[in-house]
């Protein structure tokens, strides 16, 4: 304090007035800049984050702010990256050298290194191909495949092979603006790693267990696009920049029973119509598709799923559990179970979970219920997102599709664009004539930002996933 008050005598001493009370500001701390903070809702908060599962669609929300992937795509056919200097690749697309940019940082005790770069590309491209060498030479890598890879680029893009490290049973950190400084059942926390004088420096996401949570007052929050459009607070609608877009996510009704008879009954006879508009009462904007893939994937097709409903007698007085994971659809879920009963004789009982218990419970057998409403968005330009979930053995089905399982693997592999989607599309009828998932519909909505960001740009999968490390005014 002392020092402070001889600091603050020589100002007053050798300059003006106005110059004085600058001093006074600077010496006292009032100068500490200014925190912008963003928030935003999710439906189950994941209780990991994990480059792995970058899949998941609020896991990969948080990724696009803490992990920084090799390379990123551009218009067309073209690449950049953040976290390389430079990179390169020959002319048949067979040998690809990555220079790192040495000072980036996981954290204050790992940096970006070389060694680190060598040992991480070796780690991944095992997933891509089994025949490749890697080098190191004069501070790059070296990857040398057998023969032309063109796809290895478009493979580097991803965020489930951007680096990463792991700093404890929960929390991976990468290369991003943010790194995870919370993790909770009722928020994470995400905080900038260098301080922008000129951006949002907090990232809380909160979790959304319905209407009842919304709390519009909470003055952080900054994106209310990852909750249902009906249940946006009005002066949002109004003060926020909008944008209309039909988004890449399907949502489906999984059907877990091991007895095909039994899912095939559910599949053709369930109103899909009734269903969608019981379950969310509020909606109204739903798009017809006829697959899991939405219309804007290759092979997405517009139309609803053909059903043909018929009523084996001896399935009557089967009790399906149907998990329900709002809280403002009780009324109209009963409704429905009850009208399910009058046509099939099946029992429907509507079981309550909280957003965060149930995603618990998706990825373990055996599954505490029957039937369950999900959502599939292209996190990543990849088709696996829609599959992967329904033919891995931890997944959200208790049986397993062996078949399908091998048709994705060969998808996987594909390096044709054409051929890839032509197996995707065998993957999505073959889900639907084993009746393991109803689609229901893909979501069209409006999109919210604040007015305040001056650099917004639509496009690029910006609008349900911003780097909000990017945001300016």
């Amino acid at each position: 304090m002392t020092k402070s008050r001889s600091n603050l005598f020589q100002c007053s001493k050798i300059i003006p007035l106005l110059m004085f009370v600058l001093c006074a500001f600077l010496v006292f701390g009032c100068s500490k800049p200014k925190d912008y903070f963003w928030g935003v809702y999710f439906s189950g908060l994941p209780e990991r984050i994990f480059a792995e599962l970058a899949g998941e669609d609020a896991v990969f929300y948080i990724l696009k702010q803490t992990h920084e992937p090799i390379l990123r795509r551009d218009d067309g056919e073209n690449y950049s990256s953040r976290i390389l200097k430079n990179w390169r690749r020959s002319v048949d697309s067979s040998i690809y050298t990555f220079c790192p940019d040495t000072s980036q940082r996981f954290n204050t005790q790992y940096a970006f290194s070389t060694e680190y770069l060598k040992t991480h590309i070796a780690f991944i491209t095992r997933r891509y191909s089994p025949d490749f060498a890697v080098s190191q030479t004069g501070g790059c890598v070296v990857v040398d495949f057998k023969k032309s890879r063109k796809g290895y680029l478009e493979f580097l893009t991803k965020y489930t092979n951007a680096p990463t490290i792991r700093e404890n049973g929960n929390i991976e950190a990468g290369l991003g603006a943010f790194y995870v400084a919370d993790i909770s059942k009722e928020k994470i926390v995400l905080k900038r790693k260098k301080y922008c004088g000129k951006g949002y420096n907090t990232i809380t996401v909160y979790e959304y267990g319905g209407i009842s949570d919304l709390n519009p007052q909470k003055i952080d929050l900054k994106d209310f696009n990852r909750i249902p459009e009906s249940e946006i607070p009005e002066n949002v609608s109004k003060q926020f920049l909008s944008f209309e877009n039909i988004s890449l996510k399907s949502v489906s009704l999984v059907i877990n029973s091991p007895n095909i008879k039994l899912r095939k009954i559910v599949y053709n006879c369930v109103d899909i119509v009734k269903l969608r508009q019981a379950f969310f009462p509020k909606t109204k904007g739903f798009y017809d598709i006829a697959t899991i893939l939405p219309v804007g994937v290759p092979g997405g097709q517009a139309g609803r799923p053909m059903q043909l409903c018929s009523k084996p007698h001896q399935m009557e007085g089967t009790t399906l559990i149907f998990a329900n994971w709002r809280s403002d659809n009780q009324r109209q879920l009963e409704t429905f179970a009850t009208d399910f009963h009058k046509t099939t004789g099946i029992i429907m009982k509507i079981k309550n979970y909280s957003a965060y218990d149930l995603v618990k419970t998706l990825f373990k057998r055996p599954h505490p219920y029957n039937l369950v409403m999900i959502g599939n968005s292209l996190v990543q330009p990849e088709y696996d997102v829609f599959f992967k979930d329904f033919l891995k053995k931890d997944g959200l089905l208790d049986f397993d599709l062996p078949h399908l399982n091998s048709l994705r693997n060969s998808m996987i592999k594909e390096e044709d664009d054409h051929e890839k989607t032509n197996i995707a599309v065998k993957i999505a009828e073959g889900l639907s004539s084993e009746a393991a998932v109803l689609p229901l519909y893909q979501e069209t909505r409006s999109f919210y930002y604040p007015t305040e960001i001056k650099n917004l740009t639509v496009g690029k999968n910006f609008i349900e996933y911003p780097d909000v490390g990017d945001l300016r005014w």
